[in-house]
């Protein structure tokens, strides 16, 4: 949902519409997703893509700063981390970052309310951007400094403090399933909220006769 933590020119973010297991995600020159719940619940490499091998170990030491694990204690430092598993990490998110879509371009057009994504595949797609958790009262300055963030899987908002998978948003995600509950409770057509309030006045729905 916002950036929690930076440092050694890392971000660590939770997404809004980041699901479980708990996990976040690094962003640096690329991205790294990490397992919160890995093996004897220390963080846990899932993927990485476009981050260079140092960038994906000092990764790793954020999110054991971010789960509150330590190295010390019996989990896994930096050095334990091989080549060969930063090697699979990275196979893996060329692997996924080959089915999912990614934004070259985001802007916000302050006429409209929404933003347009250009994607690499060629593909345009444009939504409200107050849908998006944690936007809904967001000024036009604050929601034209939206920011693409590497390698164009996620969108980022410093003011108000603001993250979102750009896979989620194409496939209509805009926050947490109670966000998107809340959502679809205000989006009854007219026709449907008429009927609501004329059957209000009647004392609520007509009973089903007995057959």
């Amino acid at each position: 949902m916002v950036t929690i933590y930076r440092a050694f020119g890392l971000r660590v973010v939770i997404f809004v519409d980041d699901h479980e297991p708990a996990h976040v995600h690094v962003f640096g020159d690329g991205e790294v997703k990490i397992s919160l719940a890995g093996p004897d619940d220390e963080p846990d490499l899932v993927w990485a893509v476009g981050a260079k091998r140092n960038e994906v170990q000092r990764a790793m030491a954020l999110a054991g700063n971010t789960s509150g694990s330590s190295p010390h204690a019996g989990g896994r430092s930096m050095a334990d981390l091989t080549d060969a598993e930063i090697d699979a990490a990275l196979e893996r998110g060329r692997r996924g970052l080959a089915k999912e879509p990614r934004a070259a371009t985001a802007h916000f057009d302050p006429r409209t309310g929404k933003i347009t994504l250009d994607l690499t595949n060629g593909c345009t797609f444009v939504f409200p951007a107050r849908l998006v958790q944690g936007l809904e009262g967001a000024a036009d300055e604050d929601l034209a400094t939206v920011e693409l963030l590497p390698p164009g899987r996620g969108l980022h908002w410093e003011r108000p403090d603001v993250d979102i998978s750009v896979p989620g948003l194409v496939n209509g995600i805009f926050g947490t399933r109670a966000h998107m509950a809340r959502v679809a409770g205000k989006s009854r057509s007219p026709a449907k909220s008429a009927a609501s309030r004329a059957n209000g006045a009647k004392g609520g729905r007509p009973r089903k006769a007995a057959s």
